[in-house]
């Protein structure tokens, strides 16, 4: 092959490359334009004990799983002699902004993933009315941001901050069980933005470990 030959196939190797490097840039680039939030889910059991807000109280055990919260609940009973817990167990989620650009939530489910999609869509929980509805029919009501008002505003996130939610497990146990569910129940948390794009992690409640407690507590 002549020197000719091998520099222009040199010259058309670097316009490929210079090509590819460009179409990465601009893939990147629009990656990092899209909302990107993430979503962690933790059981906690916050004490109840002492003066303060609960958000004051540090969580005194924690778990990634609630079958791992529920056993490490049960050796702290007994390592403190207390026969029922002095707080509350509770599921909850940590919502943070990993893009570049501010997230505006418009709405927060949390969503039943057991059993056939009925026609009207997914199930919701409606805490507010504790009881379970078809999505369609839910209204604000289902909506964790409601708050009550007709200028309810989004919950603005900026990029590299983040929000939090949590719910009482023996409460959304009672919930379920009092809609005819039992057992490990499978929800998703889903947040949604201000562009329509839903935002969904798994998680799950199961009605024999919690439902069965005092619901008050």
């Amino acid at each position: 092959m002549s020197g000719e030959a091998v520099a222009q196939v040199g010259t058309t190797a670097v316009s490929l490359l210079a090509l590819v490097l460009s179409l990465l840039n601009l893939w990147l680039q629009r990656r990092d334009r899209r909302p990107r939030l993430g979503i962690r889910v933790r059981y906690e059991y916050r004490a109840g004990e002492g003066a303060g807000t609960d958000e004051d109280r540090p969580a005194r055990i924690h778990d990634d799983s609630q079958a791992g919260l529920y056993l490490r609940l049960g050796d702290f009973l007994r390592e403190h002699g207390l026969r029922y817990p002095q707080g509350k167990p509770v599921v909850r989620f940590a919502l943070s902004n990993e893009g570049q650009r501010t997230i505006y939530l418009e709405g927060v489910h949390l969503v039943l993933r057991s059993g056939w999609v009925r026609a009207g869509g997914r199930r919701v929980l409606n805490l507010t009315e504790r009881g379970i509805v078809d999505r369609e029919l839910a209204g604000e009501t289902a909506n964790v941001l409601f708050s009550g008002g007709e200028d309810r505003l989004p919950v603005e996130i900026v990029p590299g901050d983040g929000v939090g939610y949590r719910f009482g497990l023996i409460r959304l146990a009672e919930v379920l069980k009092r809609e005819g569910y039992e057992g490990n129940v499978r929800l998703a948390f889903e947040a949604t933005d201000r562009l329509g794009n839903s935002h969904r992690l798994p998680f799950e409640v199961d009605t024999a470990m919690w439902a069965h407690r005092d619901e008050g507590r």
